[in-house]
């Protein structure tokens, strides 16, 4: 088992712990908003076409034992996705209301790009609380484990501590991902936009 990921995840969770001090009070992250938060992330049209593309990825990039590459075995993979996606976000649903976590990521104000990425790894081991503090994200933490869990009559792998350990440092490194891609995305949108406007000036010249 490779030993950087697990380095990774703690350091950013060291980082993330350091970081005590409040900062400007957010918006109010009340019940009635989380449930319309779960209902999206879970249920979304676009979050389940993404589901379905990471799906279709995962099987053709796969070489588990316990999974076949034919067709008919994608809907057995997403419908474990789909499955840890619940447990996961609905775990983190309760959990939120019942620390008050907000696991929403926001968006950095720094114009360096270190500082924006750097931003994107400590989310996702963070999490931000009503007063405006950062701590470490106990729920998220608790909801991955959970939903790694559920998945053990899929894989039918053994359980041991060190199963844990990695499911819990590949699901941070997803989160991520996941926070790059929000806190870049618009980014790359704009520069696909100008790149093809440019290529339309230039066929029609």
């Amino acid at each position: 088992m490779s030993h950087l990921p697990i380095g990774l995840a703690a350091i950013l969770l060291a980082g993330g712990a350091s970081l005590s001090t409040a900062q400007q009070l957010p918006e109010p992250f009340t019940p009635s908003d989380r449930w319309s938060h779960y209902l999206h992330r879970t249920y979304g049209p676009e979050r389940m076409a993404f589901l379905a593309a990471d799906t279709a990825i995962d099987q053709a990039l796969s070489g588990s034992n316990c999974w076949r590459s034919e067709a008919p075995d994608y809907g057995r993979r997403f419908a474990r996705a789909f499955q840890s996606r619940v447990v996961r976000n609905s775990a983190e649903l309760a959990a939120g209301i019942l620390t008050g976590e907000d696991l929403r990521y926001r968006v950095s104000r720094s114009r360096s790009f270190h500082g924006r990425v750097w931003n994107a790894l400590r989310s996702s081991v963070t999490a931000q609380m009503p007063d405006g503090s950062i701590r470490p994200s106990c729920s998220r933490f608790f909801a991955i484990e959970l939903a790694n869990a559920s998945t053990v009559p899929w894989s039918r792998q053994p359980v041991r501590p060190e199963w844990f350990i990695r499911s819990l440092t590949r699901s941070t490194l997803d989160q991520a991902q996941t926070n790059l891609l929000d806190e870049f995305g618009p980014d790359l949108r704009r520069i696909g936009v100008h790149i093809w406007k440019r290529v339309r000036e230039i066929r029609f010249e």
